[in-house]
This record gives structure tokens, sequence and C-alpha cells, in this order.
């Protein structure tokens, strides 16, 4: 998939065929619907032989471009990377870890903070977490009323963040809070076992893990840049989990369809029954315009940050509506077993209930989109 000046090219290149096929591979040996249920009951709610082992084959280091020791980080990495996780319901905290925390280091960091947490967290020995979303601000990112105060003994941030995710196993927490000087929003990073920092963690609808954190004059480092790093990180993030969607609707869809050819009603397969036909076809119609929405939203990268950004959050409202629906039928045609975590469809769905909630449910993206695009 090559995006640029040229318009979209929808073949993957080398390079993301590569990148797409290897972590196919990884899901195929490593994942059925009971080996990923073991890993999400483990301690961080994943296994850390296979970050690990992801760690070791390079493939944490698909979003960072090549000068950062990355296989380029572009859209299309992204996109062939995320689908390709979802299409197993990956529980390794490749969106909290590398998307945002990893992300927001690269973005924001200084050399001496990249060089330092870059490299270790490639090596799969530390995870850096964004906290950055607040009780009064529900999904707004410039809502933030958490404090970083600086003086000669150093820069202290009070405040508290909640759905940190990644938060319950973080090593670094990348904070975002207003300047005492300015009111402007900057970053900051505090160590987790700093005094001054208390986490209350919990689960989610998919079983992954989110803190709500409490700095209390936390120490802290600052960070070269704010709220544009931070739009940068949220709406490649945003693509990712669009990205992740598309492949959950996928999975679901396919299951869904073998499931059809044969569980017999009545004497017959159920695939046999017209009006499931239809039902079905609606949903194979779902799965691909939300790609399209993907790829659409990828396409964009070229353009101002207004008319990217705009397009990202409308496709994440678009793919979030579509999966959803998708993942509802999918269940109505398995019956009572369909919620259960004894098939893959019922763990996707979960999974799909949570990314369709992260960085903002589709009311509030529909809202952010209208605002974007009604000056165009």
């Amino acid at each position: 998939m090559i995006l640029g000046e040229g318009g979209l090219d929808f073949d993957l290149n080398e390079e993301q065929t590569m990148l797409r096929d290897m972590v196919a591979r990884f899901g195929a040996d490593h994942y059925d619907p009971v080996k990923r249920l073991a890993y999400l009951r483990q301690d961080r709610g994943f296994a850390e032989e296979n970050w690990k082992m992801l760690a070791e084959t390079g493939l944490l280091a698909f979003a960072l471009p090549e000068e950062a020791g990355g296989f380029g980080g572009r859209d299309a990495d992204i996109l062939a990377t995320m689908e390709a996780l979802g299409g197993f319901v990956a529980v390794e905290p490749v969106l909290a870890t590398i998307l945002l925390g990893m992300g927001i280091l690269w973005e924001a960091g200084t050399e001496a903070q990249r060089e330092e947490l870059i490299a270790l967290t490639l090596a799969g020995e530390r995870f850096p977490a964004l906290a950055l979303y607040e009780h009064q601000g529900r999904f707004d990112s410039k809502a933030v009323r958490a404090q970083a105060v600086t003086d000669p003994a150093g820069t202290r941030i009070s405040g508290v963040k909640q759905l940190v995710l990644g938060g319950a196993f973080a090593t670094d927490l990348i904070v975002a809070a207003r300047l005492s000087d300015g009111g402007d929003i900057g970053l900051f990073i505090v160590d987790k076992q700093a005094e001054g920092v208390s986490s209350t963690d919990y689960r989610l609808a998919d079983g992954s893990f989110a803190s709500d954190i409490c700095f209390d004059n936390a120490p802290a480092q600052a960070m070269t840049r704010g709220e544009d790093a931070l739009n940068i990180v949220l709406d490649r993030a945003r693509l990712a989990i669009c990205a992740e969607l598309v492949g959950l609707a996928d999975l679901m869809f396919r299951q869904t369809l073998d499931y059809m050819k044969t569980r017999k009603q009545f004497g017959m397969p159920l695939g046999a029954f017209q009006a499931l036909q239809h039902r079905m076809a609606d949903c194979y119609t779902l799965v691909e315009l939300s790609r399209s929405q993907l790829y659409r939203a990828a396409g964009s990268g070229s353009g101002d940050s207004v008319q990217r950004a705009a397009a990202i959050i409308g496709a994440k409202a678009y793919i979030s509506e579509s999966a959803m629906q998708v993942g509802e039928e999918a269940i109505q045609f398995h019956g009572g077993i369909g919620v259960t975590e004894e098939l893959m469809v019922g763990q996707a769905f979960k999974r799909v209930m949570t990314l369709v909630m992260l960085l903002g449910d589709a009311d509030y993206e529909v809202d952010q989109y209208i605002g974007m695009t009604a000056l165009s």
C-alpha cells in the first residue's frame, strides 16, 4: 500500500506484506480461544514471553520512522500491523505501549529521553503509558486540570488522570499537565514508582488493564513539546484503532460465515435461508466499506493537519458503528454460545466494545467531525 501525492495504491508493498505476514504467523502459532483467555489471566493481562518474542523479532518498531530504527512508521505500516492483530484478537498492549506511550516519547521526548526509554521499550523491558484524560473532560484532550509547577528544586505534578491504558504495568507515565507560568499544556515523564504516585487498576470489558492515577506533588521531567505532539499521536492511535476494528469485524464475519455453512436448522444449513443470506451480505458490505473508510483516512496523510484529523475521526465513528453491528449480528447468528468465551467471536466482540469507546465514542467523534468540516 503506497500513500502519497499520486493517490492510494491498495496493494501492500513488499515490506508491508512481510510485516502483515509476520504478525499473522505470530497469531496462528500462539492464539486460539483457550490460549487467549490464559494470557488475559496473567498479572499484566498478556504473556510476557510473547511480548519478548515480538520485541526480539523487531515487530514492536513498526510505528517508528527508519531514523529511529523502525519499519517506517507510515500510516500503511500501522494499518497492516493493526488489522493483522485484530484478526486474532491480540492481547499484547500494542496500542497502549507502542502507539501511545512510545509514540509520544518519539514525538515529544528530548534526545536523552528518547535514547534512554525507546530502546528499552523496543526490547520489551519498559512500558511507557500516556496519562491524558481527566474525569471532567471525558474525551476532550484539552480539558486538562493537572498542574505542573517548576521551582529550583525541579518540576512536580499534581492531579488525577483516568483511563490510563496500560497504567497497571507501566514503568513510565507521560503526563499532560498545565504549565504554571502560562497555562499551556505540557508533557512530562513521571516514574511510576516515584513518591506521590498512586494507582487504582481495573480491567476493561475485553480484559485489558487501565488505571486511574493520582499525582500528589510527584517529581517529573519536562519534555520538549506539548499539545501539537499530542494531536499527532492521538490521530495515529485513532487510525490504529480503526485498523484493529476492521480486523476484528472481518474475523467475526468470517467465523460466522463458516458457522452458517455447518450449523443446521430444519435439516438445512443456516446459510441456505435467504433472509439470513441478506443479513450476511449486509455484514460483508459493512466490513468492506469500513476498510474503504480506513484507507481513505490513511490516504489523507499528505493533507493539512485539520483535514487529516477530520478524516480519521470520521472514519473511527463509522467503523466503530459498523464493527458493533457486525458483532451483534455474529452473536445473534451463533445464539447463546456467541456471548461465551468459548468462541473467538465473543472475545472479539468484547474487544470491539472496548475500542469503540477509546479516545472518544461515536457521538463525540461525529460532533468533532462536524466541527472540523463545517468551514471547509
